[in-house]
């Protein structure tokens, strides 16, 4: 990344009003795409992309999953879940699933728009709500769900050194699978490549292909 472009994303980065402004427009400013590599019937789901600021810096809130919950034991994620019939829209189910997950209550979130649907390996199509939060807060993280609360900075995510793809085949389908590298913690699968998804709209990142191809 040339040291022009890194010192104008730190300073958006560095102003709460100004990123979050930032994020609103780029999301209202384009149509929601579906990023799929196959038909045929799905799950519907959502995850919130949590942001905060401290030190005033810009971070992002992962969630490191238990090895007893249901599915994707021990990995990284955004707070989220699957759409239960009670729930009025997928916005709801990112918020409720991220307080059931974190504690952090629904009306603490603002939420600034959302980025593309992504039908996942395992029949999910999730949907990603991007939405902040004053820092520092009173988390109260699932016991049964989440083993520990991640705060990486955006910065980190941002520059290029601590992202790599490598290709993944499953089922006849070759996956460009993205890979964020944080401490000693590994942010990839579905999370890593929603991730990249929000980085290349919000900040214009060429993040590779984020699709897929049968061979």
């Amino acid at each position: 990344m040339k040291s022009s472009v890194k010192n104008e994303w730190l300073k958006l980065i560095s102003d709460s009003d100004k990123l979050y402004n930032h994020i609103q427009q780029a999301l209202e400013n384009r149509k929601q795409k579906t990023i799929k590599y196959k038909d045929g019937p799905s799950t519907p789901a959502a995850v919130l992309i949590p942001i905060f600021f401290k030190n005033d810096q810009a971070h992002i809130l992962f969630t490191k999953r238990t090895e007893t919950v249901g599915t994707h034991k021990g990995q990284i994620s955004f707070p989220g879940g699957s759409k239960d019939d009670t729930d009025p829209s997928l916005q709801f189910t990112a918020l409720r699933e991220t307080e059931e997950e974190v504690g952090i209550k629904q009306q603490d979130v603002q939420v600034h728009g959302v980025t593309d649907n992504f039908f996942t390996i395992t029949d999910f199509m999730v949907t990603p709500y991007v939405g902040s939060f004053s820092y520092p807060y009173n988390f109260r993280p699932s016991e049964h769900e989440i083993d520990r609360i991640i705060e990486v900075p955006l910065i980190h995510l941002i520059e290029d050194d601590s992202f790599q793809v490598q290709k993944l085949r499953r089922d006849g389908v070759t996956w460009n699978v993205h890979f964020y590298n944080y401490k000693d913690d590994v942010i990839w699968g579905v999370t890593g490549f929603l991730l990249s998804n929000f980085l290349s709209i919000v900040f214009n990142l060429d993040r590779g292909d984020l699709g897929s191809s049968a061979k």
